[in-house]
This record gives structure tokens, sequence and C-alpha cells, in this order.
């Protein structure tokens, strides 16, 4: 780790899990609020669809839609909020949650938007 930007250094390993937050990644982790934790979490089911798509890049398409970006809250801390999804059944998933580049995620197909009332999806084209 980098002891002055506190991230990760350039050699992490693609093929192991995604890595724990760190003191500081955690401590700000730590600070939001319920409010906040809504909002990253909507900013998250707003770009779901009813098609498997990578979990970067609904983590990556999050961080970016909202104008409430949270800068100390990094892509790791979206992926364990989409994984806490998939466990409360919110959300569908294949492959291994714990690489967010080697898991998919989706809304759930037999109950679709009823679990979802009043949300709005971002108008993203599915690939």
């Amino acid at each position: 780790m980098n002891e002055q930007t506190d991230e990760y250094e350039d050699d992490f390993d693609d093929e192991a899990d995604d890595p724990p937050l760190t003191a500081t990644q955690q401590a700000a982790a730590d600070r939001l609020t319920a409010a906040d934790l809504r909002t990253i979490d909507g900013a998250l089911l707003r770009n779901l669809t009813g098609n498997y798509r990578k979990v970067a890049m609904i983590v990556s398409l999050a961080m970016g839609s909202d104008k409430s970006f949270y800068p100390d809250v990094i892509d790791v801390f979206y992926a364990q909020r989409l994984k806490l999804m998939v466990e409360r059944g919110l959300v569908e998933s294949v492959g291994d949650l714990n690489r967010m580049r080697y898991s998919e995620v989706r809304l759930p197909q037999t109950a679709g938007d009823e679990l979802l009332p009043g949300l709005q999806r971002s108008p993203v084209k599915d690939e």
C-alpha cells in the first residue's frame, strides 16, 4: 500500500479477491449516514436492469452518476453494498461477488420492479 495516498499499489493481484478496506477507507465508510447509504444504494440500483451486468460496471456507473459522489468511499465499498443487496434478495447475481470484475448482477426476474417501487433507472443501454 502506498502510505502517501492510502491506495493500493500497481502490483495488485487481479486474480485475488477484492482487497479489504484500509483503516482510512473503513473510517470514511463508517462516517456515512443512513441517508448516505440510501443515496449510494439508489445509485447502484438505478444502474441495474433485468440483464446481468458486471459488478465493476455497475459500481463505476453509480460512483459517477450522482452529484453526491463520496470521494473518500472507494469502489470496493460500493461492491460490498451490492453484495449485501444480493444477500437480502434485492438483486440476483452470478460469479464470485468477492471479485467485482468476475461477477454480474441484475434485478430479480420474478419480482421485477415490485421490490423497488418508485425507482427510476438511468437511461443506460444494455451491452
